[in-house]
């Protein structure tokens, strides 16, 4: 039996299983937690949303969520919420816009997976640029930087979804097919008690592009379409395709859109006019 680790709140906790997530913004993390959840056995767990790299994982958790029956229960603070999820509960520790560590410490001594949940390059840069785009604190070039940055990571997410001691979850695979997710449970080994979408989920803001409350009802394979037009997203595209790198490693993972950037490269002009 794992020993039970006593967190900063004074709470002793020793979780049974743990499935530690990782994943950019913007690319389906809490639509697929929620679904594991559900799918968790006996319908048991915990999930820490949002924790520190390095840190406490209950300490430093921006949420903990208790789900029972694959639905949460209403409960305030986290040591009511570690304490109500009984002993060796399934848990899902999840940490948004960082890449797994190559053989990563185990959390806990528990049985543990590394999970990455990625999304088409084409809709998830859309949606975050999107995203970003309601912040009236930032101006062009504030959203420029930040695309940057998240892209080199997103990059680097791309290449750690080949490495076999991962189980990648594609988002965008998830949503169009059902067999998919099935296939997903088996192979994180959990049983296949709920294969549908589920309902939108709070956490993030929800969708970038409208309000829903069902998943069935996201239009999630017309993000890029949606932005098309959009001038900035079309600068952020033209200047992915002529990275060779991220062009090299897009065409491993996502074959079609990298064939989009190379299309849009190839085809476009950059015209400069000088007063």
């Amino acid at each position: 039996m794992a020993e039970a680790l006593r967190t900063k709140e004074n709470v002793a906790f020793a979780p049974g299983q743990v499935l530690r997530v990782y994943g950019m913004r913007r690319s389906g993390n809490h639509a697929l937690i929620n679904w594991i959840m559900r799918n968790a056995e006996n319908g048991r767990g915990l999930f820490l949303n949002d924790c520190r790299h390095g840190g406490d994982p209950v300490a430093s958790a921006s949420a903990v969520t208790v789900f029972e029956n694959g639905q949460e229960v209403a409960l305030a603070g986290k040591p009511r919420k570690v304490r109500h999820a009984g002993a060796l509960p399934f848990t899902v520790v999840s940490y948004e816009d960082r890449v797994p560590p190559t053989a990563p410490k185990p959390l806990y001594p528990a049985p543990e997976t590394l999970v990455i949940i990625y999304r088409s390059f084409l809709h998830w840069a859309a949606s975050l640029l999107r995203k970003i785009q309601g912040n009236d604190g930032y101006g062009p070039l504030d959203r420029n930087r930040i695309m940057g940055r998240a892209l080199s990571t997103y990059s680097e997410m791309l290449n750690r979804v080949q490495d076999e001691d991962v189980v990648p979850l594609c988002y965008d695979a998830w949503t169009a097919d059902e067999h998919y997710r099935k296939d997903a449970l088996a192979r994180l080994g959990l049983p296949g008690l709920d294969l549908s979408l589920g309902a939108v989920q709070r956490y993030g803001g929800g969708s970038s592009f409208q309000d829903a409350t069902a998943a069935t009802e996201l239009k999630t394979d017309q993000r890029s379409a949606q932005m098309a037009d959009d001038h900035e997203y079309q600068m952020l595209l033209w200047t992915a395709a002529r990275d060779s790198g991220f062009m090299n490693i897009l065409t491993k993972v996502f074959p079609a859109d990298a064939q989009r950037l190379e299309t849009l490269r190839s085809t476009a002009s950059a015209q400069v006019v000088l007063p």
